[in-house]
């Protein structure tokens, strides 16, 4: 009886912990999300509570993603990894600058950056070009000019929106 009751003094001890804690454990994880984080499974245990999270979030939402999204997200990746230091570095700050906008100017970037990508290759291509090899008073003005503009027309997009119409 003694021995019964120490060792559920134990397990409710340990399981007091473990609450304390956050952490997972990987056996509690279920099959699609140990599928899906396997890479990181011998590491598992040491990842703060906050990072256990944060991975299983990402499971989660690369669970929900259809397979052209997880395509993209692939491809982010690889660049991502591709990065050297300071590069990952400016993308953070773009970020986390990105993040401190107010949602309307967040919107607008976001609606900028999804017509650009309706563009056609040739046509990205041709802005990238063309961007590269403007001086940095010249991107200056650039911006300024779409930031005045309320609906952001650009003759590039004046160009895709008739061609589209053809």
């Amino acid at each position: 009886m003694i021995k019964l009751l120490a060792l559920i003094v134990l397990l409710v001890s340990s399981t007091l912990g473990y609450a304390e804690e956050g952490r997972v454990d990987w056996n509690d994880l279920s099959a699609e999300q140990q599928r899906l984080l396997k890479r990181v499974e011998d590491r598992w245990s040491e990842f703060s509570p906050e990072k256990q999270k944060k991975l299983l979030r990402g499971a989660e939402r690369w669970n929900s993603m259809t397979p052209e999204q997880r395509s993209q997200a692939k491809t982010r990746m690889q660049r991502w990894k591709s990065m050297d230091e300071s590069q990952k570095q400016r993308v953070k700050e773009r970020f986390k600058h990105f993040e401190q906008l107010p949602p309307e100017k967040r919107k607008k970037i976001r609606e900028r950056y999804q017509w650009f990508q309706s563009l056609p290759s040739e046509e990205k291509q041709k802005i990238r070009k063309h961007w590269k090899s403007m001086t940095p008073e010249q991107r200056n003005n650039a911006r300024k000019k779409w930031k005045d503009k309320p609906n952001h027309k650009h003759k590039y997009k004046n160009k895709h929106q008739n061609h589209k119409r053809k």
